[in-house]
């Protein structure tokens, strides 16, 4: 999950550098809210064959904190455990790495490290 075609690109190629094989993406849009950041997960673990999800936000527009909590809401309502790892950077980062850490969510400071972490996950192993 992204926001923005060129940060999305570059996010797939970046799982696939780490040895993944990034399935899609889906890109929220710029200024997204809980609401449509939680509508966004739930399609996204609509389909069974999804491994992990890889949260990569850039703020500008896009509030961290209002992603965050559409990801804990959405992990409140999922049916199924799919690893995830979220990496938000920009406008509002800081609390929402507050309220991700809160939650327990595995973060990543960069995109490397975001990417390597959810390739280990997908495999089952730890980054």
């Amino acid at each position: 999950m992204v926001n923005g075609a060129g940060l999305a690109m570059t996010t797939m190629d970046l799982v696939k550098r780490a040895g993944g094989e990034p399935a899609n993406f889906l890109d929220i849009g710029g200024g997204a809210k809980s609401d449509r950041v939680a509508a966004a997960m739930r399609l996204i673990l609509a389909d069974p064959n999804v491994q992990a999800i890889l949260v990569n936000i850039f703020g500008g527009i896009t509030r961290g904190d209002e992603v965050a909590r559409g990801l804990i809401e959405a992990r409140a309502q999922q049916q199924r455990d799919v690893p995830m790892v979220v990496r938000i950077v920009g406008t509002n980062a800081a609390e929402a790495a507050e309220l991700l850490e809160a939650a327990r969510f595995v973060t990543a400071g960069s995109l490397d490290e975001a990417a390597a972490k959810a390739v280990a996950s997908a495999k089952g192993a730890a980054a």
